[in-house]
């Protein structure tokens, strides 16, 4: 369920992958959400993300538009689903890697086939499926490299680009325009009494926070600099390389690939782009120098010298850039949901900016479910101004009633169960 359209509208960083599903088949689309988010991959889903308030419609072609990669559950229903038909029209036009799961032994249907019959699909009826969604999530984060000769990951059918015949097939016709899709529309929660918060509302302030672990912008000796002229896209093609590594960013290269992380960046990060990112490196491109850096449980994502990164989970290689100006003081960014990383220790204390706190989809009151939009739900919570600021963060269990209210300035939504709840620490403004 973690959010990826803002309460107050505009697509947030860090989605990967929309989901495509028909209403009959809600429950399989929320479980294989839930398991790609917990592996590390975002997902646009409706009518979870669609934002109260705004047009259905809209708001879908904006999260495909906004996601990397477009994720069609096939099925029966789907194989009917006019409205399924019309999202993977919209996806092939604007390029978007498809990749089919079939949630049921079925083929799809002509309409759907013109679309999706250059790509392999994943058959995903059997269980336990959640290595079925494993190997998805892994399928999906090696997207990234896809550019490179490295081939993707195999899942049970390999899964391909379907970018054969996207050039011509965004060429068909005019992309039907919704008008409504039957039975999506999500239903309110009856609103009950909120529980009464729970023992661990009572928290003691945490320890205070290590300084983020980011390798110095101390010089690097060139005799021990590795050079390979110009740069690759990605250093992970080569996990194994030694750094430092020196190369040269051509003017393109700074302007295309993604990026997670701040300072310090997953190695598998577009490598010209994260230099731009972390300003070692002009919008013309120039040579850089990557630094080694240890993994890390998480990475913030953020808007800086015209490049947008992205958070991120778990990833246990990370590069920082030679000359790179040192981190600031103080707690580092919030990532936008703590759900980025299930595993990560609470309690948690980040930064907010202004920014955050008035974005994000929030479920609960006092007691909100894990994947809340973190900024936005501490504001809610009272554990942050409006104007952002330091908070902490508590893991708490998981509970079968979220109730939403209005406060502070920030509207929270009705949830039923959810597998694991956050806390805040409150502190006096």
């Amino acid at each position: 369920m973690p959010p990826q359209h803002g309460q107050f509208g505009g697509i947030a960083l860090g989605k990967t992958a929309f989901i495509s599903h028909a209403s009959e088949d809600a429950s399989r689309a929320l479980e294989v959400c839930a398991a790609l988010e917990a592996h590390g991959v975002p997902c646009w889903i409706a009518p979870r993300d669609v934002t109260p308030g705004n047009d259905y419609a809209s708001e879908i072609l904006d999260g495909i538009a906004g996601s990397r990669v477009f994720v069609l559950l096939l099925s029966r229903d789907a194989n009917d689903s006019g409205f399924v038909r019309r999202e993977v029209e919209r996806a092939v036009s604007k390029g978007k890697p498809i990749f089919p799961v079939r949630l049921e032994n079925v083929t799809p249907s002509k309409a759907l086939e013109l679309f999706i019959s250059s790509a392999h699909w994943i058959d995903a009826w059997d269980t336990p499926r959640d290595a079925h969604w494993q190997r998805l999530a892994a399928v999906i984060r090696g997207e990234r490299a896809s550019t490179s000769a490295t081939p993707a990951p195999v899942l049970q059918r390999t899964v391909s680009r379907a970018f054969i015949g996207l050039a011509a097939l965004a060429l068909i016709g005019g992309v039907s325009w919704w008008f409504g899709r039957d039975g999506d529309t999500p239903t309110a929660t009856p609103v009950l009494t909120p529980p009464s918060p729970s023992p661990s509302a009572a928290v003691t302030p945490p320890p205070p926070l290590p300084a983020p672990a980011v390798a110095p912008a101390t010089p690097v000796s060139t005799a021990a600099v590795a050079s390979a002229g110009p740069c690759p896209q990605r250093l992970s093609v080569n996990p194994d390389l030694p750094l430092p590594f020196s190369c040269q960013c051509s003017r393109d290269a700074v302007r295309d690939g993604t990026v997670w992380g701040t300072d310090v960046y997953t190695r598998d990060s577009a490598l010209c782009t994260a230099a731009a990112h972390a300003g070692v490196v002009g919008r013309e491109g120039g040579e850089i120098t990557a630094l080694e850096a240890p993994g890390r449980d998480i990475y913030i994502g953020t808007a800086r010298n015209g490049v947008t990164s992205n958070d991120y989970g778990v990833y246990r290689q990370s590069l920082s850039f030679q000359g790179a100006a040192p981190p600031t003081d103080g707690p580092e960014r919030c990532p936008q949901r703590l759900s980025i990383n299930p595993d990560l220790p609470t309690p948690f204390t980040c930064r907010c900016s202004a920014e955050a706190v008035g974005s994000g989809t929030v479920w609960g009151t006092d007691v909100y479910t894990g994947d809340s939009g973190l900024c936005s739900a501490a504001a809610h919570a009272g554990a942050v101004a409006r104007s952002g600021g330091v908070i902490t963060v508590y893991r708490e269990a998981g509970r079968d009633l979220y109730v939403g209210s209005q406060r502070n300035g920030i509207t929270s939504s009705d949830y039923g169960h959810y597998a694991s709840s956050l806390r805040f620490l409150i502190r006096t403004f």
